[in-house]
């Protein structure tokens, strides 16, 4: 081989190594890099579907008018133009609230700095039409007298609906086991009692000594019947189908004395808007299973009801003086405490539960309502 040949085919060796050499020598950074695109990016695909898909927007805007600079996507989500009100570039989300559920909305956003912060709301356009939706704000930025905020908000209105007709199904099932208990159980009771009261009379001259027996016997039936009775009316309370707020109340608290023998106070201040009858239910229920908590497990024996009308809601207090809350149990949520809070979400309100501040414990509610 001639010398020209040797110098070729050592070149081409060299370049050869060099190469291989560079790629061992590829810095780590570059080569995650290279490599961060294909792993961590969705696909195209996933990028364009998964809003829509979610039925969730991404956005941007201001808290001190809560009012919205950015949306994504602008085309294609789930909020209809028509809920938005918009000058402008801007949108003025505040305006769009419904009524019920501003002051509410104002007050969490004016006191709440822990994020993320979590709002259920309504938005209604200029017909009417009503859409429930989860606004999350996960930034806030303070500007001088200005806080930005960024977020998403995600249409809730199934999950709403859903949970309105639970309540339904709650409310129609205790109705039907309440009238079943009235119908049947209530008079086979009071026609065993009306047997009783026969043999009474025909063993009075033929076994003397065991009147007082039998007369005892028929009184813990009457007793089962009177009980039986008062968990009737509070299964399926027909009189406050037709009453009103105060009247409502009242009579829950006279079924509590008769059925569980404690003290109950009530406490009614200011002039009461009309409710409609789904809010009575509402809270009806509510503090039905307040009261009932704070006797079964507080074991309470005097329980205050208060009422009072505000400039803009009604505010609801239920105090004991039963043991209050172990510092384990505010944090529990069990099912009565869970349907308390989806009653107090149709209502539009806030619930709050904790120790009060002598003894046992204080239930809280307000709702708003309508001028």
């Amino acid at each position: 081989m001639s010398a020209a040949s040797h110098a070729s085919l050592r070149r081409r060796k060299i370049t050869k190594q060099s190469r291989q050499l560079a790629k061992t020598k590829l810095r780590p950074k570059q080569a995650k890099a290279r490599s961060l695109p294909e792993q961590n990016l969705p696909p195209q695909w996933a990028q364009t579907q998964v809003f829509p898909q979610c039925r969730i927007v991404a956005w941007e805007g201001t808290l001190k008018p809560l009012r919205a600079t950015s949306l994504f996507p602008k085309i294609g989500s789930f909020l209809d133009s028509a809920l938005l009100i918009r000058k402008g570039n801007i949108i003025h989300w505040e305006e769009s609230i419904h009524p019920l559920d501003i002051g509410r909305v104002r007050n969490i956003i004016a006191n709440t700095e822990l994020l993320p912060l979590t709002i259920d709301y309504r938005l209604v356009d200029k017909s009417g039409a009503i859409a429930w939706v989860r606004h999350s704000i996960i930034e806030m930025t303070k500007k001088g007298r200005q806080t930005s905020a960024k977020g998403f908000v995600c249409d809730i209105q199934t999950e709403k609906e859903l949970e309105t007709e639970s309540l339904r199904i709650s409310e129609r099932e205790q109705n039907r086991i309440g009238q079943d208990l009235h119908d049947d159980l209530c008079q086979v009771l009071a026609g065993v009692s009306c047997l009783m009261r026969v043999a009474e009379g025909r063993l009075a001259s033929k076994v003397p000594e065991e009147i007082p027996y039998l007369t005892e016997l028929n009184q813990q039936i009457i007793e089962a019947m009177h009980r039986t009775r008062a968990l009737t009316h509070g299964l399926f309370p027909g009189k406050i189908q037709i009453a009103d707020m105060r009247g409502a109340l009242l009579e829950l608290a006279s079924q509590v004395r008769t059925r569980f023998q404690v003290e109950v106070k009530t406490e009614f201040i200011g002039r009461f808007p009309k409710h409609s009858s789904n809010q009575i239910i509402q809270i009806y229920r509510l503090t039905q299973e307040a009261i009932s908590n704070a006797i079964k497990h507080g074991h309470a024996n005097c329980i205050e009801v208060r009422l009072e009308a505000k400039p803009t809601n009604m505010f609801l207090s239920i105090i004991d003086n039963g043991s209050g809350l172990t510092q384990t149990e505010p944090g529990e949520k069990g099912v009565g405490l869970n349907i308390m809070q989806y009653r107090t979400r149709t209502l539009g309100g806030e619930f709050t539960i904790g120790n009060a501040p002598e003894r046992g414990v204080r239930v809280t509610l307000q709702y708003p309502f309508e001028r």
